[in-house]
């Protein structure tokens, strides 16, 4: 399935200094494979690159905030910004991930939360606007949070297909089950119930790199995204893209997500007396499973760019104002 264009396009570069790499390894593989199939020259770093336009990833403190201002300014250029928190706002409140700034999880400390949001505010004079990879997070109303904010969304990259002749790990994986989120207290009570099925969960408990998740995600049948806590909302699109890219599909548990990436996520909720037996038959049928879920892959990424597509004019205003040569 993977598209092959002639890159034409100005130079952007993902400037990474905000994050370590095996947190964002996802994100930046999705922005690479977009912007390359869409015609850019695209490059990723440490160091913001002068002859490029420059993206960077939301999470700012008051630290890297100054660098990035200090950077605009010297330069007079301006960023985009990639979202990958959950900001509504809502009835004149700030939600965090669904509930009012200021909540307590275990998933983002309140501190961090409120910190997060005041630094991104005070970096808007410096963005140019606003990126969403797919179509999460939703960002509902944030150009009243963000006055005059410009939010544009990147299509689903293409994904090649996995066949299991091309793959030696396809016959048999060891494992019925992987899971490789961070696990919270939900999570901690979600997966024992998962193993007392008689269904082998494997689980690193730990970040670990992207070349290893995918060893990981390779060695088992299905891929398992459970919510951050009971009422979180969303799959991890990210999560379900990494595992079809390894040849797996991802059983949800605890999920009712209508967003795009749902079309391609079998979710299992708990209150139904049946989600255990529907657990089992796609590990029985796991290679059925995934071969399902690509092609409704396929058709979500071709359906989603009709809708929204790759946003070239403002790339191309945006190299105009920062002086960037096409090439």
């Amino acid at each position: 399935m993977t598209t092959t264009i002639q890159e034409s396009g100005p130079h952007v570069h993902l400037w990474i200094y905000n994050h370590p790499f095996y947190g964002i390894s996802d994100q930046i593989d999705y922005f690479l494979q977009a912007f390359r199939q869409h015609g850019y020259v695209v490059s990723v770093g440490r160091e913001p690159d002068n002859s490029a336009l420059n993206v960077v990833i939301e999470n700012f403190s008051v630290q890297t905030r100054k660098t990035l201002i200090d950077f605009c300014v010297q330069t007079r250029k301006r960023v985009a910004v990639i979202m990958t928190e959950h900001i509504d706002f809502i009835d004149r409140s700030i939600l965090i991930h669904g509930d009012p700034l200021w909540s307590d999880n275990d998933y983002m400390h309140p501190v961090t939360q409120a910190e997060r949001l005041k630094c991104l505010m005070s970096c808007q004079p410096y963005i140019k606007f606003f990126m969403v990879l797919g179509d999460l997070p939703e960002l509902r109303n944030f150009d009243k949070l963000m006055v005059g904010a410009d939010v544009r969304a990147i299509p689903f990259p293409s994904i090649d297909h996995i066949a299991p002749v091309e793959s030696v790990d396809m016959q048999q994986p060891p494992n019925d089950l992987l899971f490789t989120g961070y696990v919270t207290s939900y999570r901690e009570r979600i997966l024992p119930t998962v193993a007392s099925l008689g269904l082998s969960v494997t689980s690193p408990r730990k970040f670990v790199s992207r070349r290893e998740r995918d060893r990981l995600n390779r060695s088992a049948k299905l891929v398992l995204n459970i919510p951050q806590r009971e009422n979180w909302r969303w799959l991890s699109l990210m999560r379900v893209i990494a595992a079809l890219r390894c040849g797996r599909a991802t059983v949800s548990l605890g999920t009712d997500d209508t967003s795009r990436i749902a079309a391609c996520t079998y979710q299992l909720t708990l209150d139904r007396a049946d989600w255990k037996m529907e657990l089992r038959n796609y590990v029985a049928d796991w290679t059925n499973a995934y071969e399902k879920m690509y092609e409704a892959y396929c058709q979500l990424a071709k359906d989603f760019e009709l809708k929204h597509p790759f946003p070239h004019d403002m790339m191309e205003f945006w190299a105009i104002t920062d002086r960037v040569r096409v090439s």
